[in-house]
């Protein structure tokens, strides 16, 4: 790529971060006037700026107008359509493209889980174990796993854990998190803390998740000492003990908790603050 190309790749940056659209314009212009063929590179980078700064319009006529699109170009169109929901175009587009990626692939459930068509998520899902599993990563399986949380899927749930595990996931921490979080709200919290206790690498997320999950079911105890164990804390660790025990009934401690909170460093977060109120208002009726 040449030193022009770079250099309007971080002028557009600049103007995706100032959402000017008007700059960018302007820009695409300069560019149209001073260079007689334009980079794919160049290209796909217009394309993305004017998907960022919301114009469809423009960003599709780029995408018809390149010489020599390659799998970034359609990757770049296929997004717009994938999160502004434009699930029919969307579907088009994938269908054209020549070939694919795991980014394709995740698009395309991506769209459909995001914008209400559960049943084509799944369907694409299928599609991608059956002709393209090696594209299948991280993104997919998590993207999965919320989706069958949200719609308390819980065979299909079963059945991508075992495709996890299959294609070597499992430990990876990134799909932990929606991972225990599906296994909580379908209720199978003691699968969710089996999980959770044969992960060789944990960060705070999936802790707290892990913590929301046993606050759910009223197991107190238990998610007092998985959190005074953390080494790491951060304030959705607090906020969800806090919350937690607002919940189960526990006034006086979650009271004890947001001290802890204030003497440990964190600020007070409207939510918890809320919840601590809330608290001191039950023990004063007592």
């Amino acid at each position: 790529m040449s030193s022009s190309s770079n250099y309007y790749v971080s002028l557009f940056k600049l103007c995706c971060e100032s959402q000017n659209q008007t700059q960018a314009k302007k820009l695409h212009c300069l560019i149209l006037k001073t260079i007689t063929h334009p980079e794919t590179f160049l290209l796909n980078n217009l394309i993305s700026t004017y998907s960022k700064l919301g114009n469809l319009e423009y960003a599709h006529r780029m995408f018809d107008h390149i010489p020599q699109s390659n799998l970034f170009s359609w990757n770049a169109i296929l997004s717009i359509y994938s999160k502004l929901g434009r699930l029919s175009q969307m579907q088009q587009i994938f269908d054209l493209m020549p070939f694919r990626d795991g980014a394709s692939w995740n698009l395309a459930i991506l769209g459909y889980a995001n914008f209400g068509s559960s049943t084509d998520a799944v369907g694409v899902y299928k599609l991608m174990l059956k002709d393209a599993a090696m594209n299948l990563n991280q993104i997919t399986f998590s993207t999965m796993l919320i989706l069958c949380s949200n719609c308390r899927w819980m065979d299909l749930g079963r059945q991508i854990h075992g495709q996890i595990l299959k294609f070597g996931f499992g430990s990876y921490v990134f799909v932990g998190s929606p991972f225990l979080d599906m296994y909580a709200k379908l209720g199978l919290i003691f699968d969710a803390k089996g999980y959770y206790d044969e992960m060789p690498e944990r960060n705070v997320v999936m802790c707290n998740t892990m913590i929301i999950g046993l606050m759910w079911r009223g197991m107190v105890e238990e998610s007092k000492r998985l959190f005074h164990g953390l080494k790491e804390r951060d304030s959705i660790s607090w906020t969800t003990m806090i919350s937690g025990l607002m919940q189960n009934g526990m006034e006086k401690e979650a009271v004890d908790m947001f001290r802890e909170m204030i003497l440990a460093g964190f600020t007070m977060h409207q939510f918890p603050f809320g919840s601590v109120l809330t608290a001191c208002g039950s023990l004063l009726a007592l």
